[in-house]
């Protein structure tokens, strides 16, 4: 046993409470945004259909976030501020089998502790409520409160107790923006739930509640990206993932657009980002990312939520079959490219009052334009909503900022698009321009062709059907062609000898770091065969698992398609252009090529007649 004295010594303490829930915040509030993911899953779990939030100064002022969920009871109301006090979980076992969003106990305490926490709370507005301020982890008040149904809290002066961090954080623009990421991810998680923000008395987000995952997105999005995607359904097993994805016309310069949910939960997970990327293999150009809004569903048994305080992170039981579920889904839903729609059924009102002003910028726009009248008591009706939505079809329909043209330049209001759900066959060929481009004219308007990738896309399917057949036809050479590696080409290359030969190229070791080549597919007749083996061998992986061996096969199968397809300055004729044509709308992907460069562009009619004043 210690004496007093060795105690007195000793270099091991135990931490006071409101130190250990100070360094608890560290983990669970880095920045105000932090604190309303945290209170806006509360409200969630408590079966919010409205959830308010109010924010000043970036959140680093106040966040006020109110909602009309179950509550508390008034006994519970203080024992919310205690560390792991929680209503999720009462076991270990339960840890397996999380539903709710929340479930560890420690945001509360962790919020209060480093900032100013008034909470008001009440289960039955009948029998009131209780309200309970916190101030740097101390009580400071606790009495009986008269309030509705639900629970408003409010968080001043984040981390004025911990005046250290409050130095790391940003302007208020930033860490608003936060904000609004995270509200955005809990409006498309439950679209059923009403989300209202504002900051500094601004609205910045008022969403209606629906049954539809895309007429939400449509609200937060804008029906131009809405009416581009694909809808994703599959099912598999332990596994059924439903969602959309933009079509490979689509795309954006980073990742702003993707939203992966697991269970409900929004989740930031590398598996499935890899995944979905894996399924757009080759249908979209380098530095290109889709937009994405995939929900997952799964036993929870098969994942750990709680790998980190923020639940933003999950593991996976079998992480292998997760990803080819997703990549495998993604895949064929694009390849059946089913175009998306906003259903007529429109928002769900129920009782909840509706504002007449409204966020999206689509919306507003339609307004302007005399396409909507507004009402003086609702926004917009519901019999008015799916009218918007079908009226709303490209961003640039209203540039009110767009510099005029002089008068003799007769400019198009709308810029040639690329396009993703027409018949080539509605269009008549016309010929060629420049020898490189197909002119096809239809009731829809002119479009043009890129002959040379859609020849590629072609070749390619062809190849990769015959390829996953192992049906390739071969041309063997008169004259077996030498070819000299060096040492580092030699160790990469003879792992893929046997899988190469399914490809058509038969290789065959001759001497130290010499190989005679045999034979070439036949796809690549009348083609310098010697760079064609070098820059097959350049796209080898040096290892690394069947995926990563999967899409370098693929690679080498574009590469080749490329190397035959025709070439720009190549003319053809009507017949050729004909046969180009029904063989490109007999592909699984008509739209780009394998490298994800648009095939065709559609000068719209509507335009052209306008342009002419035939409208």
């Amino acid at each position: 046993m210690l004496s007093l004295e060795d105690i007195n010594n000793s270099k091991i303490r135990i931490l006071s409470e409101d130190l250990a829930n100070q360094i608890a915040a560290g983990e669970v509030v880095e920045r105000p945004a932090s604190v309303v993911k945290e209170l806006v899953e509360n409200s969630i779990d408590a079966g919010a259909t409205l959830i308010r939030l109010d924010i000043e100064g970036g959140g680093k002022k106040k966040i006020h976030i109110m909602d009309n969920g179950m509550g508390m009871l008034p006994d519970e109301c203080r024992l919310a501020f205690a560390r792991h006090a929680t209503s999720k979980i009462s076991e270990f076992s339960d840890l397996e089998t999380i539903c709710s969003l929340g479930f560890r106990g420690e945001a509360l305490p962790s919020i209060a502790s480093v900032a100013k926490v008034r909470c008001i709370s009440s289960r039955n507005e009948y029998q009131g409520g209780k309200l309970v301020i916190v101030e740097g982890g101390t009580l400071i008040e606790e009495k009986d409160f008269a309030c509705p149904q639900g629970t408003t809290i409010e968080v001043d002066n984040l981390f004025y107790a911990t005046p250290a961090r409050s130095k790391f954080l940003k302007g208020d623009s930033t860490e608003f923006s936060h904000i609004t990421q995270v509200v955005t991810q809990h409006a498309l998680a439950y679209p059923a739930i009403q989300f209202q923000l504002t900051h500094n008395g601004r609205e910045v987000i008022r969403t209606l509640p629906t049954d539809q995952n895309s007429y939400r997105i449509a609200e937060l999005f804008g029906v131009t990206l809405a009416k581009s995607l694909v809808q994703v359904e599959s099912s598999s097993g332990d596994y059924k993932l439903q969602g959309y994805v933009s079509n490979p016309v689509y795309s954006r310069s980073n990742r702003s657009a993707q939203y992966c949910f697991i269970n409900g939960r929004f989740v930031r997970d590398k598996v499935i980002l890899h995944a979905t990327q894996q399924g757009y293999s080759h249908l979209l150009p380098k530095g290109k990312h889709p937009a994405l809004f995939l929900y997952l569903n799964m036993d929870p048994r098969l994942m750990d939520v709680n790998v980190h305080p923020s639940k933003a992170e999950v593991r996976f039981a079998f992480q292998q079959d997760v990803h080819q579920f997703v990549s495998h889904s993604v895949r064929d839903a694009l390849e059946k490219n089913l175009q998306t729609t906003v259903e007529e059924s429109g928002p769900i009102y129920d009782d909840i009052p509706i504002n007449t002003t409204y966020s999206n910028p689509g919306f507003r726009q339609e307004i302007a334009s005399g396409m909507v009248k507004q009402d003086e008591t609702c926004a917009f009706k519901q019999e008015k909503i799916p009218e918007v939505l079908r009226g709303m079809s490209r961003s640039d329909d209203f540039e009110p900022n767009r510099p005029s043209l002089p008068q003799q330049v007769m400019g198009f209001d709308k810029s040639p698009v690329p396009v993703s759900n027409l018949i080539y066959s509605e269009f008549e060929p016309l010929g060629q321009l420049d020898s490189s481009f197909i002119i096809m004219q239809g009731k829809k308007g002119l479009l043009v062709v890129d002959q040379h990738v859609a020849h590629e896309r072609i070749l390619y399917e062809r190849f990769r059907e015959a390829a996953k057949e192992k049906k390739i036809e071969i041309q063997n050479l008169l004259f077996p062609l030498t070819v000299e590696l060096s040492p580092v080409e030699t160790e990469i290359l003879i792992p893929h000898l046997e899988r190469l030969q399914q490809l058509g190229l038969e290789l065959e070791s001759f001497g130290k770091n010499e190989f005679l080549l045999r034979s070439v597919p036949a796809i690549l007749k009348n083609i310098d065969n010697e760079k064609i083996l070098r820059d097959t061998i350049e796209l080898l992986p040096k290892g690394g698992h069947e995926d990563i061996l999967h899409d370098k096969y693929e690679d080498v199968l574009i590469m080749m398609s490329c190397r035959n397809a025709i070439k720009v300055n190549h003319t053809l004729n009507l017949e050729q252009i004909r046969k180009l044509i029904s063989d490109l709308e007999q592909t699984s992907m008509p739209f780009t090529c394998p490298h994800g460069r648009p095939i065709s562009l559609l000068f719209d009619m509507d335009d052209i007649l306008k342009k002419f004043l035939r409208k």
